[in-house]
């Protein structure tokens, strides 16, 4: 995993609470203090351990603690992967880029093992049907990644809406990883193991 993530859960969790609380969540999860450098690559466990840590810590679920991990996370990622990301481009041309993104940083670094994202624009109304002329628009998401960070990538796109200082809902539409079925719209649209419509108000 990339090393941004683990330096910013770090931040995260001394943000939170003091570094006196990190280095306790570092000795409860049995991992050794290092220096986390954001172009180094680190264990997945580590981050899965340390998260679970602070869940238990905080007395919070796993899945709530991701997700705010990840609208931490979003900050440091745009401004870390700005070179792919126009200076011209509004939220949703973003959102919608994101598959492209995702696909430039696999194709351009062997060690970067981005999510597979599938992305499509919805036009008006929000919910796809295309007759809300001048009302809310959005983006559908597609998410598959064999890390199976659904929480967190929900997280990383609120964080970006808010980063764009703008006004909008990020909703996990369907994912396998829950109980109930996939909805017809996430089928027919996009592809994806965790599936988010995001909506921004106009």
């Amino acid at each position: 995993m990339h090393g941004i993530v683990h330096q910013s859960l770090k931040r995260y969790v001394v943000e939170k609470t003091d570094e006196r609380s990190w280095q306790a969540v570092l000795e409860r999860s049995g991992i050794e203090p290092k220096l986390y450098l954001p172009v180094t690559h680190y264990d997945d466990a580590e981050f899965d351990t340390i998260l679970e840590t602070v869940a238990t810590m905080s007395n919070h679920e796993r899945a709530a603690v991701e997700r705010d991990v990840g609208r931490f996370l979003a900050e440091p990622l745009l401004r870390t992967f700005r070179g792919h990301i126009r200076p011209r481009w509004d939220l949703l041309t973003l959102l919608d880029s994101l598959e492209e993104i995702a696909e430039d940083l696999r194709s351009k670094r062997a060690e970067t093992e981005p999510p597979t994202l599938s992305c499509e624009r919805i036009e008006g109304g929000g919910d796809g049907d295309g007759d809300g002329a001048g009302a809310d628009t959005g983006v559908r998401i597609g998410y598959t990644s064999e890390r199976d960070y659904c929480a967190l990538a929900h997280g990383i796109l609120e964080g970006i809406v808010t980063e764009y200082d703008e006004t909008g809902t990020v909703e996990k539409v369907a994912c396998v990883h829950d109980e109930r079925e996939p909805t017809t719209e996430s089928v027919e649209n996009v592809d994806g193991d965790c599936l988010f419509r995001v909506v921004i108000e106009e």
